[in-house]
């Protein structure tokens, strides 16, 4: 980037006096915000973790557990194409990406909040990952969130002007170091798995059953307990994050019993979701399933 477009950026900010506020969860910094992040449990859910050849996480999202268990070979997949593909770009073009994350930011502090909305128009068309990024930085509480025929629906964080590009900038180096050997699949969560063999693990984390929000689609529960089944007959040992409380409202999916050995119970904090949606902010437990 240009010498003067970086002091404009750097003018912008001290006049705007932005301060971003982001809570910290220990050694995992907070590259992609997505529904249902497991970057408050990471630590936990990573110390029942045994020994294994090869790890698989074929509900990628924010991706906080791949950042402690990012060897070489290791397989991170999800079903949403933009998603997948910023993953690539940030462990492929890196330096794209803080440059076009500069660029943006500094387009939105000087047409607040109608450039948030130029972008999500063009992302809703376009669907490039460097412009998913720059919406799930400054959204409302980087909720991500569709319309019924599948366009980014959520709005601009007013209170916000998303996190600052230096920050942003040092996140992404990073991840890019973290992750340079691991693999990034495009693809449904049964074909990702099925590659893998005795000794490997598996980490699963896909969306509540009935909520449509987080990947547009539904999850189909009969096939899902039928991949765990497979995984159990194939000796693949695996975690599942699934169902849990919110407040008083619980998501009750248990898997049959016959499918896992024992289920851990992990706080993670206070909902966002909740807050944005229903107003009072409520604490959040999941449930955590294990096949060993």
């Amino acid at each position: 980037m240009k010498v003067e477009s970086q002091q404009k950026l750097l003018d912008c900010n001290i006049k705007s006096k932005v301060k971003e506020q982001h809570s910290s969860y220990g050694e995992i910094p907070s590259l992609i915000k997505w529904t249902g992040s497991k970057r408050s449990q990471a630590s936990r859910i990573a110390a029942l973790v045994p020994e294994h050849n090869h790890y698989y996480e074929p509900f990628l999202g924010g991706g906080a557990l791949l950042y402690l268990f990012a060897r070489p070979r290791a397989t991170g997949s999800d079903i949403y194409k933009p998603l997948v593909d910023f993953w690539i770009m940030v462990r492929d073009n890196s330096e794209y990406l803080i440059d076009n994350y500069y660029t943006q930011w500094g387009l939105l502090q000087e047409s607040l909040p109608e450039y948030y909305y130029i972008v999500r128009e063009r992302f809703n068309t376009t669907h490039q990952p460097e412009d998913l990024s720059f919406l799930m930085r400054t959204c409302v509480n980087g909720i991500v969130r569709f319309s019924k025929k599948g366009d980014f629906n959520n709005s601009f964080h007013l209170s916000r002007r998303g996190m600052l590009p230096d920050t942003y900038s040092s996140i992404v180096k990073d991840w890019s170091e973290k992750i340079r050997e691991v693999d990034f699949i495009c693809g449904d969560f049964e074909t990702v798995v099925s590659q893998s063999k005795p000794g490997d693990f598996v980490y699963l984390d896909p969306p509540y059953a009935g909520n449509k929000q987080r990947y547009i689609g539904d999850l189909d529960i009969s096939r899902f307990y039928g991949v765990l089944e497979d995984l159990n007959y194939r000796g693949v040992k695996w975690a599942l994050s699934f169902d849990g409380a919110r407040g008083k409202k619980t998501y009750d999916y248990s898997p049959p019993s016959d499918l896992y050995r024992r289920r851990e119970n992990l706080t993670s904090g206070y909902s966002a979701v909740s807050k944005v949606l229903n107003g009072p902010i409520e604490e959040v437990n999941e449930a955590l399933y294990l096949n060993y």
